[in-house]
């Protein structure tokens, strides 16, 4: 509300929106609803973006953004994309890899990045 009340255009926020927080799916938890509609609400320019899609979110960091209101960028992602253990599995929240789950992790990422 501070930003768009002061007109701070020179403000962006990114949310990263996978869907998930600490206790499980935000549909369960504490549903945030249209994010979209609740920061415009306060005054902010607002774009939704595939997080995971490079030229999105290009596009949305380069867009020309309207002048005195602050700049949000809501980044709709899957929580551990590409990794098969870790892919919208909520207990990779807060967990932390083994050196073998590392390796699986970097093998699966660079087979999909190899188009494989």
């Amino acid at each position: 509300m501070a930003a768009s009340h002061f007109k701070l255009d020179n403000i962006t926020v990114i949310i990263d929106k996978n869907n998930f927080q600490l206790g499980g799916p935000t549909s369960e938890i504490m549903s945030v609803g249209d994010l979209a509609a609740k920061w415009r609400s306060f005054g902010w320019d607002v774009v939704e973006v595939d997080g995971h899609n490079i030229s999105e979110l290009y596009d949305a960091f380069t867009k020309e953004t309207a002048p005195g209101k602050p700049f949000a960028v809501i980044a709709n992602t899957v929580k551990g994309k590409g990794v098969s253990f870790a892919e919208n599995n909520n207990a990779w929240h807060h967990a932390v890899l083994t050196k073998s789950q590392y390796d699986i992790a970097v093998a699966e990422l660079n087979k999909k990045s190899d188009g494989v």
